[in-house]
């Protein structure tokens, strides 16, 4: 997805920091579709398989935002995200929208819809509705119903109505609903604000729209000939990744560090070295080595030094080493121990851990987990 966004470097900051919160979101929404399913049953197999569903999240993204790529020039260059809340700026999203939408084949069309009718009214947390109809895409109520009433999904565009009613006979701008709604001062409209909940708890019960545009395609030779291509070319890494977040929900590693343990040795040892690396890798590239010690991610430093000890990255090996040696002995694994210990150093302990990062932020982690995926053959297909 983000490739998606940087192949458009001449959009407007607006719209790429706009454009990198609705890919974090949309990440945030997969990530959470998947920890709920691996944590009741932690199947690696499944894993091996990556899915439909993440594959067309991801090639439907630009729909469900359509003025990042496919508003007129002059527009996407001059409108600011006021304008867009505006009653102009809902009739060039909505012009955008269709303008996307006949890039594509018609056959294609109604399940870009339900992808970014998905995209439009998940959230990461529960108030989907109310995030649909309170912010941008709201705009896109019309053409959203329209296409779940073809495709036979009445119960979904049911609720949907019933939430464009809450604002009354004018449904009004983005900007005039969110006013309706927000009063300020914490204050929100007791009417609109509990009913958009309400119907958000029952569309969750709905099938997800996601799925249903998956099922399509699936009962389709047409669009199974035009999506299994797109699912089964994703990049590696995205497989990858896809991949990781599944071994993060098996081994759930922020909690009891001797529970962690134990469920990290039960699984195969690529993945249990996998998890380990990506782990500190995230927080070292989200912060440093440092912030890797700091937080919960620190609690596994070991297996760390050991995995990139086998898979033969001596340097990256030799700096968690450093790492641990700064430490006392035995390796204080428990996070408030660790953090304590920490708290009692000086500024040169501190520095110390974080020029650490420049000998592991090279690349090659990413390189080697991949690698050993493939030579494991558990690499997402």
């Amino acid at each position: 997805m983000i490739a998606a966004v940087k192949d458009n470097a001449g959009l407007p900051r607006w719209a790429l920091w706009l454009a990198f919160w609705i890919v974090f979101f949309l990440g945030c929404n997969m990530a959470v579709a998947l920890a709920d399913e691996e944590s009741k049953a932690c199947d690696l197999e499944a894993l091996k398989r990556y899915p439909m569903s993440f594959a067309i999240a991801q090639h439907a993204f630009l729909i469900g935002s359509p003025h990042i790529k496919f508003m007129d020039e002059p527009d996407r260059s001059r409108m600011s995200y006021e304008d867009l809340m505006s009653a102009e700026g809902a009739i060039k999203r909505r012009e955008a929208l269709a303008r996307g939408l006949a890039t594509y084949p018609a056959i294609e069309r109604p399940i870009l819809m339900l992808v970014a009718g998905s995209q439009w009214t998940t959230a990461p947390h529960d108030n989907g509705l109310l995030n649909f109809f309170v912010l941008l895409d709201g705009v896109f109520v019309d053409e959203l119903l329209a296409t779940l009433d073809a495709e036979g999904l009445t119960a979904h565009a049911a609720l949907l109505l019933q939430g464009k009613a809450l604002f009354g006979i004018d449904y009004g701008t983005v900007k005039q609903r969110y006013d309706q709604w927000n009063k300020g001062e914490g204050e929100f409209d007791k009417t609109i604000d509990g009913g958009l909940k309400d119907l958000s708890a029952r569309f969750r019960q709905l099938p997800r729209l996601l799925d249903e545009a998956v099922k399509r395609i699936e009962a389709s030779p047409e669009l199974t000939a035009i999506y299994e291509p797109i699912r089964a070319n994703m990049p590696e890494e995205t497989r990858f990744n896809r991949m990781a977040g599944g071994i993060f929900a098996c081994v759930d590693p922020y909690g009891d560090t001797d529970a962690v343990l134990s469920r990290l040795s039960g699984l195969p040892k690529p993945y249990a070295q996998i998890m380990v690396v990506k782990y500190f890798q995230d927080e070292m590239l989200n912060g440093s080595v440092h912030q890797a010690f700091f937080n919960s991610s620190g609690n596994l430093m070991p297996e760390v030094e050991a995995a990139l000890t086998d898979w033969g990255l001596s340097k990256h090996a030799a700096a968690v080493h450093k790492g641990i040696a700064m430490f006392p002995t035995p390796y204080p694994r428990d996070l408030e121990k660790r953090r304590n210990f920490m708290a009692t150093k000086g500024e040169d302990f501190d520095n110390a851990l974080y020029e650490l990062t420049g000998p592991v932020d090279d690349g090659a982690m990413s390189d080697a987990m991949i690698r050993v995926a493939k030579e494991n053959d558990i690499l997402p297909k």
